[in-house]
């Protein structure tokens, strides 16, 4: 898949006037926060109140999980040009609505290369953020977050945080953020996000005309591994 314009800072290309940048800026910040908060119990493992670092950290995973699919609805209905119900929000109902009318409507991790002409060419590393995963990171969040059921208490099966998985997660998704690209098939456009992942720095997102088809056969790509 390749576009038009030129690499680095793109400047043929200005960045996107939209409402998917703050939306990516958004999951940036609360990615350098958790990272923040799990460094602390890194640190300093034995502090008795660890729990609230790994609550808060877990507390941003469960919204970047959010805020990937309200990022990608955006995306189709304003620059894609789809109807869309504007008031769903949760991921499973996000998400329907999206598989329903792309074939990818998740981001795609990529790396962006310059071609002998001098231009940006985007290449997936694997395919794209799965929405299984997705659900089943929101659910595990969910579940170290609210208040536990009266079974769970009488029964002495709490859940209990895991600051490796923690960790791994919030690795895979800032994998995606870092560099990433949403196709828009049904006006030929690509949508790149490039982050250098530094917390003092922010996103740049770029909607390119596709030379093409601005869809991708994932078949030969591995699969994203945010799940173990």
């Amino acid at each position: 898949m390749k576009a038009a314009g030129d690499l680095g800072n793109l400047p043929d290309v200005p960045p996107i006037d939209s409402a998917y940048p703050p939306v990516i800026e958004s999951i940036a910040r609360r990615i350098s926060a958790a990272e923040d908060a799990l460094d602390e119990v890194r640190c300093n493992p034995d502090h008795p109140q660890n729990w609230i670092s790994c609550e808060l950290a877990t507390l941003q995973i469960r919204m970047i999980c959010e805020l990937l699919l309200l990022g990608s609805t955006l995306a189709h209905l304003k620059e894609g040009g789809k109807e869309l119900d504007d008031r769903k929000w949760r991921p499973k109902e996000a998400f329907g609505q999206l598989d329903r009318i792309n074939a990818h409507p998740l981001q795609v991790p990529v790396e962006v290369l310059r071609t002998d002409q001098g231009g940006p060419q985007i290449s997936p590393i694997s395919k794209p953020l799965p929405f299984e995963a997705i659900s089943k990171v929101y659910g595990i969040c969910g579940d170290l977050l609210h208040v536990p059921t009266a079974r769970q208490v009488l029964k002495a099966s709490l859940p209990v945080y895991d600051v490796e998985q923690l960790q791994k997660w919030l690795a895979g998704l800032k994998r995606v953020i870092v560099s990433h690209a949403l196709m828009l098939p049904e006006r030929k456009k690509v949508l790149l996000s490039i982050w250098s992942g530094l917390p003092d720095e922010t996103p740049k997102c770029f909607l390119l005309n596709a030379m093409g088809e601005s869809t991708l056969d994932l078949n030969q790509y591995p699969d994203f591994d945010l799940l173990p």
